[in-house]
């Protein structure tokens, strides 16, 4: 078996690639390639939420990193992380998508079946399912850029704002979920597997889904509001309002972005 995949081009996964000294030196290549705009970006997303968008969004740009360039270093760091735990989020294999799909689980059925019915068994389609989806999930998560942008667009119609000031308020929104995504969400998971004496930090996130969830939206909805209130100034009980709206509502707006990935993983499987 070679080191990459014959029919998706991905890196196969060593021991060592899953091993907390990859993520270690990943983390640290990470912050010794950053240059003062990077270090002082993520300073700003982690201690003042909203204050590099409206910097960004007034011409103050040159002593920050470019919302897109911050977006795409860390959703790198995001990637390493769920290679190094597990923890994916995003790429969906075809078990979740049918099992634990709460939201369109009779389409997908439906769509497999018509797959198996055109002449491919199960295992076929489940294997080239997920080789293809973990390679697009990483590319299809700027999706979630022009979502919120909808969404911030829609709240804040009042502010007649244009579409691409939501989008840049909408990838810092994003970075800063990246950053807990690959540097918080593990620990806590760690602290979880500690606790319950779960065999690793994969399971220990499966098995304390709930809390850990919680805790997740706890942290966006705090991080949400403070942006919402600096960079559209709106009123402290609107901000509430928006924050714990869309903390509530962030892992349904994930499930959208999975239906939109299991639609092209299909359509790609097909077509190819």
């Amino acid at each position: 078996m070679g080191r990459y995949c014959g029919h998706c081009g991905e890196k196969r996964l060593s021991p060592d690639d899953r091993a907390i000294k990859r993520y270690l030196d990943a983390i640290i290549d990470f912050f010794t390639s950053f240059d003062s705009k990077g270090y002082r970006s993520i300073w700003f997303l982690l201690t003042r939420p909203g204050h590099l968008s409206v910097e960004q969004l007034r011409g103050s740009r040159v002593r920050y990193a470019k919302p897109f360039a911050l977006f795409l270093s860390l959703n790198v760091l995001c990637y390493v992380s769920i290679s190094t735990f597990g923890t994916n989020a995003f790429s969906t294999p075809l078990a979740v998508q049918l099992n634990r799909n709460d939201y369109y689980g009779e389409f997908v059925r439906q769509k497999v079946e018509e797959r198996i019915a055109a002449g491919t068994t199960f295992n076929q389609l489940e294997s080239r399912y997920d080789e293809k989806t973990s390679v697009l999930s990483r590319t299809m998560i700027f999706a979630f850029i022009p979502m919120y942008a909808a969404i911030f667009a829609m709240l804040f119609l009042h502010r007649r704002r244009y579409f691409v000031e939501h989008a840049v308020v909408a990838t810092h929104l994003w970075c800063f979920i990246l950053i807990l995504l690959a540097a918080v969400v593990p620990p806590l998971a760690a602290m979880f597997q500690w606790w319950g004496g779960q065999p690793t930090i994969a399971a220990a996130l499966q098995a304390n889904d709930g809390p850990l969830s919680l805790i997740l939206q706890a942290i966006i909805a705090v991080h949400m509001g403070l942006l919402v209130r600096r960079v559209y100034g709106a009123s402290v009980t609107y901000s509430v309002i928006v924050s714990l709206g869309l903390a509530w509502a962030f892992f349904h707006i994930v499930w959208l972005y999975r239906f939109l990935l299991f639609l092209v993983t299909i359509w790609m499987i097909r077509s190819s």
